[in-house]
């Protein structure tokens, strides 16, 4: 059997890259690991230049022990369109706005994220309905989601969507009419995922509605 020739490495960045995509920051690397994992492949950098793309890669996190630096990764390479999309889902600016109260949403969409659909799906969910309810909170406005035929019980996310693309705060509406239009399908996927256990959410299912979920995060951020 022929083996497959690996790919050209183009330049320090494309090198971690690529080094990361075949899993080789599973574990943790030293920074000669990584000069001799490069060398090996007939590629040779600037220390200095390695060493920022090092810096710049989101996927690779450092860590100090008794021996100097290490580099591990941050989460695992699932596909490029994955990873493209983990930079926008777990953009720095978007995680701030966010603030404290999202950080266990966010560890586990971090754990699950391009790996378990169905964790996926239901953690997606549960953010956008937490994130409605805590804009219109932060406005005072979140008996404005109370169901008016229970008491003390929210209504369901589909009417919370609904509410969120009508009501407005200084003329401009939480959700925009086109955003609230698009995510009904995260919460149809979260619907399935946490209610059907004769079907599983796939992650090729998710990827596709991932743009408007996003820009759905951003535009109730804005008003908490």
């Amino acid at each position: 059997m022929r083996k497959t020739s690996k790919k050209v490495i183009t330049g320090p960045s494309d090198a971690i890259s690529t080094l990361w995509q075949e899993g080789f920051f599973v574990r943790a690397k030293s920074f000669s690991d990584i000069v001799a994992a490069i060398t090996k492949r007939g590629s040779n950098f600037e220390t200095d230049s390695l060493r920022k793309s090092l810096q710049r890669a989101k996927f690779i996190t450092s860590q100090k022990n008794k021996t100097g630096t290490i580099y591990i990764q941050r989460h695992p390479f699932v596909s490029q369109e994955v990873d493209e999309i983990q930079e926008d889902l777990f953009d720095q600016k978007l995680i701030k706005k966010l603030g404290n109260g999202f950080d266990q949403e966010i560890a586990d969409l971090h754990l699950n994220f391009g790996k378990s659909g169905n964790c996926t799906a239901f953690i997606l969910r549960k953010i956008l309905e937490k994130l409605i309810y805590r804009a219109f909170a932060k406005n005072k406005l979140e008996t404005k989601l109370n169901d008016k035929t229970v008491p003390d019980r929210l209504v369901g996310l589909k009417t919370m969507i609904n509410i969120a693309a009508k009501e407005k705060i200084g003329g401009t509406p939480f959700l925009t009419s086109s955003t609230a239009k698009e995510i009904g399908g995260v919460k149809f996927l979260g619907d399935t995922s946490a209610h059907n256990p004769l079907v599983n959410v796939d992650m090729k299912t998710i990827i596709p509605q991932m743009p408007y979920i996003i820009t759905a995060y951003k535009e109730l951020a804005e008003k908490l």
